[in-house]
């Protein structure tokens, strides 16, 4: 099934973080069960992302606040986004791009990639985001201004 550009751009927030060990299936939650993250994507073909565990929960594999920002490409015929991360609070997604299989099923968008490391380990890792509640100009807050 194909990916139209179209469908990915805008705001996405996350709902999930995890990862699989395909050989063993163990499943872990490198951000914890509640993960918070914003990804945009933008029509004129920029991309950003920022990730964080739920507070200081415990039990998480990555202790801090991962950004990362640049220009993306949708490969709409094998429904992949690519991002080509131009700065990043993780120096390693500045090395290549970062090639995700993409799938969006209603208000879900899904991004996958299968990494191995030097040991050889081969872990698919998925984040699924959803689309956020629109605001609408009445529903925002409205601005303070001072009385001069």
């Amino acid at each position: 099934m194909s990916l139209p550009r179209t469908m990915i751009l805008g705001a996405w927030e996350l709902v999930a973080f995890q990862s699989r060990d395909v050989a063993t299936t163990e499943i872990r939650y490198p951000l914890g069960q509640r993960p918070r993250g914003l990804i945009l994507y933008t029509d004129d073909g920029f991309m950003s992302a920022q990730l964080a565990p739920e507070n200081t929960e415990a039990g998480t594999e990555i202790d801090g606040y991962i950004a990362y920002s640049g220009p993306f490409h949708v490969d709409e015929a094998a429904s992949t986004v690519r991002h080509d991360v131009q700065m990043a609070s993780m120096p390693e997604l500045l090395a290549q791009p970062q090639l995700r299989e993409a799938a969006i099923v209603d208000d879900t968008l899904t991004l996958s990639a299968v990494l191995t490391d030097s040991t050889g380990s081969t872990t698919r890792s998925t984040l699924t985001w959803r689309r956020p509640a629109r605001r609408h100009q009445d529903q925002a807050r409205p601005i303070s201004r001072p009385k001069w």
